[in-house]
């Protein structure tokens, strides 16, 4: 069946009903790990993170621009819109789609201004979104088709998602992208997409806005979905599993609690201990850089570079064996102090690798490129 019109896709396409085969899936259709670590290993664009990124991670000078730029865009992930806001620049959000910007997540930055239509405010270039599942998901396939063909300056789109465990092709990231700039969200993900008019930024956030934990709780939390859609993405089942194989409550943020407001949000992290990240597919998750900024030990998978900043035992610990994970979570819980050591030197790396004055600056080079 053609999807496409002149070789382009179209809003009205129909979507293939399956997802592609992932090449991290052994011959029973169960996700391998390994896999992923082999290819990590030994692949050397992995390992050369300056032939992913124009420049140094640790770089923090950005571009100073004579003039703003009015940059359009419609709200996403509202928390990775937050930081994205912070560039200096003139943000313009269309307030007209099924995307809308949620104040009980984050407060909307000065620099916000809301429209109707695209043509409500002169702009001079537009950042869209997509992610692994887009090809297939109707309502953001429509989304992403009508404003990538209807606005005509240049564009850059932000992708969101990772193919490691489910969702479209290569081919077909391809197709949508076309020949706009992408901005991938982990190394790994920015490898197996393989798009060439691409980089690899990783977030970004303020230490300031992240308080220290108390450790209070004594708890170990999860912050993802609870959901029945992508668990395999999620790797929900391994959660479930360590409660049932230790006996151990986990603090699930999403199923045990929920925050009508981002203080309330922090306020409970400022109470917490350990943060167990289980994806395998996640391109950085955001809420584990959250969890380190407020000096919170994350026990966490190792396919998106984890291991070039996570030092087991000294401010982290990180593993694509899940039963070693496991081991890790029930030690901690039985070891306060070690909590506390290793929270401390976890908060003092994410405020380094995880600086909002790194993210600003890969973007302001980004954002170079398209200047006239």
């Amino acid at each position: 069946m053609n999807h496409t019109k002149s070789g382009l896709l179209t809003p009205f396409s129909i979507a293939v009903a399956h997802f592609s085969p992932s090449p991290f899936f052994g011959n029973k259709g169960v996700f391998n790990p390994d896999l992923v670590s082999s290819l990590i290993d030994n692949n050397s664009r992995i390992k050369n993170m300056k032939q992913l990124t124009s420049v140094k991670a640790s770089s923090s000078e950005s571009i100073v621009f004579s003039n703003k730029l009015n940059i359009l865009k419609y709200p996403w992930h509202v928390s990775h819109d937050y930081e994205l806001c912070k560039l200096p620049q003139n943000m313009v959000l269309l307030s007209n789609t099924h995307r809308r910007w949620n104040i009980n997540n984050r407060p909307v930055p000065d620099n916000v201004e809301f429209v109707n239509t695209i043509d409500a405010r002169e702009t001079d270039l537009m950042i869209l979104h997509v992610d692994q599942w887009t090809w297939h998901e109707l309502d953001k396939r429509l989304l992403f088709l009508d404003y990538r063909d209807r606005y005509k300056k240049p564009k850059i789109i932000i992708n969101h998602g990772c193919n490691m465990v489910d969702g479209c092709s290569s081919e077909q990231m391809k197709e949508l992208i076309g020949d706009n700039f992408m901005v991938c969200n982990s190394s790994t993900a920015h490898k197996l997409w393989g798009i060439e008019n691409s980089r690899f930024i990783r977030h970004g956030m303020s230490p300031e806005e992240w308080p220290q934990t108390n450790y209070g709780r004594a708890n170990i939390i999860v912050n993802q979905a609870f959901s029945k859609i992508h668990q395999e993405y999620r790797n929900n089942t391994a959660i479930f599993e360590f409660e049932e194989k230790t006996g151990i409550k986990i603090d699930w943020i999403g199923r045990d609690c929920k925050f009508n407001s981002f203080d309330k949000y922090r306020a409970f992290l400022a109470t917490s201990s350990i943060l167990f990240s289980p994806s395998y597919a996640s391109p950085n998750p955001r809420a584990r850089t959250e969890a380190m900024l407020c000096g919170i030990v994350v026990v966490t998978t190792n396919c998106h570079g984890e291991s070039e900043y996570i030092r087991n035992g000294e401010n982290g610990y990180a593993s694509n064996n899940m039963n070693e994970l496991y081991e890790y979570l029930e030690f901690l819980s039985q070891n306060p102090d070690e909590v506390r050591r290793v929270g401390k030197n976890a908060k003092k790396m994410a405020q380094k690798v995880f600086h909002i004055d790194q993210f600003i600056a890969q973007w302001q080079e980004v954002l170079s490129l398209f200047r006239t």
